[in-house]
Parts: structure tokens; sequence; C-alpha cells
């Protein structure tokens, strides 16, 4: 498996595989990109896939993006590790209309306390921005 470099590579991968609506098999160059992350999302990997989140969000890429980052990694994220990220999604959909808006792309998740959470942190889709 592929080692990137920095979140920065990987954010950047996973944002070209994404706008440019790629054919996702191992034949693209940036076929691990897209998955690597959705791989292993508990322990210490989880913390790498929250900053990859994050950075991909506060780059405002296209709403299909932003789609495939609700439906792939914070769906999973909520599955693996979402006792231990909620507050901290919940902190970052109060200050980022983007981030928040963008939630509302996953699917029920998790537990059902963290998907009550989550329910409650992306609010209604008119308020998301």
């Amino acid at each position: 498996m592929h080692t990137w470099s920095s979140i920065e590579e990987w954010v950047q991968a996973y944002i070209r595989v994404h706008e440019a609506e790629a054919s996702l098999d191992d034949s693209h160059p940036d076929y691990l990109a897209a998955y690597e992350f959705m791989v292993e999302l508990v322990g210490e990997n989880a913390e790498q896939c929250w900053a990859g989140i994050l950075e991909v969000v506060r780059r405002r890429p296209t709403e299909r993006v932003l789609g495939m980052v609700a439906a792939g990694l914070v769906e999973d994220l909520l599955d693996g590790s979402g006792a231990v990220f909620i507050e901290r999604i919940e902190a970052q959909a109060g200050t980022d209309p983007v981030f928040r808006k963008m939630l509302h792309g996953a699917w029920e998740s998790g537990t059902p306390e963290v998907w009550s959470r989550f329910v409650a942190a992306r609010g209604e889709f008119a308020d998301a921005g």
C-alpha cells in the first residue's frame, strides 16, 4: 500500500479523482488515494482520516467531492470511531457551514447515540449554508 508523505498529498489526489469523475479501479494513478484512508479508520489512522476530511472541506471542492467525503469517509469514521469524533464533528459543524452542509450527504452510521448527535449537529438542510 502506498504511504502518503502528507495529508495534503492525499487530499490533492482524492479531490483529483472525484472531480474528474474517474473510474476508480486499480489502473487509475490516484486509485489508492480515494480508498486508502477508508480502509483503516480506527485507532491511529482515524486521526489522519479526520485531518484529511477537514482539509478536503477547507479547500471548498465541488459538491460531488463533498458528497463522496460524506458518503465514504464520514460514514466510515462514524462506524469505526464515532464516539471518539462526535464532539469534534459537532464543534466543526457549529463553525463551518460548508462542513455542516457536507454532513447531509452521510447516511445513518455509528451507534444510535452518535447518529442522534450527528443529526443534531448537521441541523436542517436549509440551515446548512
